[in-house]
């Protein structure tokens, strides 16, 4: 038992613990570097569902999101959007936006059973936070 003691003791711990802590390091750097990625600068993001079809799949795609184009007020309609759902806030939704603040967007109320169009006036200004 002593002599196992006795080479525990003599192995190089300080060489042990710099290797850990430069890895450790390592990653913690890496995974700052993705949380900045993923926070401000782009996102992967799933649509799936009917709502975006022809443009995405029904079973689903995945895609590249970007975030700059909100913050430099560069978002307008035809762009895709990335928001939070307003029933439940921790889903993610993906639309096609028809128009901004003062805009006027004309559309067809029911097109299986009629042509009736409506319009209306997009009142309410797009909020830089909808996603994060």
């Amino acid at each position: 038992m002593v002599g196992l003691i006795g080479r525990l003791w003599n192995l190089p711990y300080k060489s042990i613990v710099k290797e850990a802590s430069g890895k450790t390091l390592a990653v913690t750097k890496f995974f700052c570097v993705l949380h900045i990625t993923n926070t401000y600068l782009c996102t992967f993001a799933l649509a799936y569902g009917p709502s975006m079809i022809p443009t995405f799949n029904l079973t689903g795609d995945m895609f590249l999101a970007e975030r700059l184009s909100i913050k430099f007020g560069k978002v307008g309609p035809g762009d895709i959007v990335l928001l939070r759902s307003p029933e439940s806030p921790r889903k993610v939704m993906v639309k096609r936006l028809l128009g901004l603040e003062s805009h006027s967007v004309t559309y067809v109320v029911d097109p299986m059973n009629s042509d009736r169009c409506d319009t209306i006036v997009c009142c309410h200004r797009f909020q830089r936070d909808m996603f994060g």
